[in-house]
């Protein structure tokens, strides 16, 4: 992980903990991830920043956002509009 600006402090019910399986040692590191993958769909950061920001390279980047089903609505609305063109050429 990068050098951090700022700290954010904050209390997780147990109930919480426990529904999602996750260790009190492993949430910041998720709650970044989140914090990144919100980011990312908003268009705020890009693949490039993700994978720094996780230090990973592009093609972790890739995996880490498909698994995270981190799309951006911009890009579904290309693509759909990429089909359609396509679809029409084809006929």
């Amino acid at each position: 992980m990068k050098n951090m600006a700022a700290t954010v402090e904050i209390s997780v019910p147990d109930t919480l903990l426990k529904a999602i399986g996750t260790e009190p040692a492993e949430l910041p590191r998720q709650t970044l991830a989140a914090l990144i993958i919100q980011a990312f769909r908003k268009g705020q950061l890009t693949h490039a920043q993700v994978g720094e920001l996780l230090d990973l390279n592009r093609f972790e980047t890739d995996a880490f956002l498909k698994d995270a089903q981190a799309f951006r609505l911009c890009e579904s609305e290309e693509f759909v509009a990429d089909l359609d063109s396509l679809r029409r050429i084809a006929k």
